[in-house]
């Protein structure tokens, strides 16, 4: 699913603090899955400064094309093809160590959202981590005003969005047997958060 609504200034402020905060949790990681890559700008700052990961970058088929030009304009970045990725479909026969979406979950219908954690789930690694960055929600507790207001009018837009609860995304993690490990402040109200499929530490906010 594509992040098509965030432009690409955010994906370039957003990236440094973003990896700062993911690269303890994907130390061991040799294989990751990114899911809507959009215009690979994660991916690129990945291979930057991850050179050691083999990431492998993903969209929905309507925003694939996008994807592969973007990659295309950057041959030299040390990428894998992009594969063109339904979440509620087929997913690729391999595992890997880690699944990765920025601004993602909000994009998705919940259908989606659901498939995501399935997907997520019988396709990783022993110790994988499923992480996603994103505005959230959590119960019984007021967003902030900008997260509020983007909420709103994603809903506005199409019913299916919206910014997601925590909660009830541990619901989802929960039924495919994975535990929510980390739950990392991010600037501009975002949050990091991390299940795991074998959790061995828990720092979760």
């Amino acid at each position: 699913m594509s992040t098509h609504i965030d432009d690409r200034s955010a994906a370039q402020r957003n990236k440094g603090p973003i990896f700062a905060a993911l690269k303890p949790w994907l130390a061991d990681a040799a294989e990751v899955l990114e899911v809507g890559a959009g215009d690979a700008t994660h991916a690129r700052h990945a291979v930057e400064c991850m050179p050691g990961v083999r990431w492998q970058t993903s969209e929905a088929p309507a925003h694939h094309r996008r994807l592969v030009a973007a990659i295309t304009d950057a041959a030299d970045i040390g990428l894998p093809a992009p594969l063109a990725l339904d979440v509620r479909g087929e997913w690729p026969d391999r595992s890997f160590d880690a699944v990765y979406g920025a601004n993602v979950a909000h994009i998705m219908d919940w259908a989606a959202v659901q498939a995501l954690f399935a997907g997520a789930a019988a396709h990783l690694t022993d110790r994988g981590v499923l992480c996603l960055y994103g505005p959230f929600l959590i119960a019984d507790e007021a967003p902030a005003a900008g997260n509020a207001a983007f909420d709103a009018a994603l809903r506005a837009r199409d019913a299916g969005m919206g910014l997601r609860e925590v909660g009830a995304l541990d619901d989802l993690a929960d039924a495919q047997e994975l535990s929510r490990v980390a739950d990392i402040p991010m600037p501009s109200d975002n949050r990091l958060l991390i299940w795991s499929s074998t959790p061995l530490r828990s720092t979760i906010g």
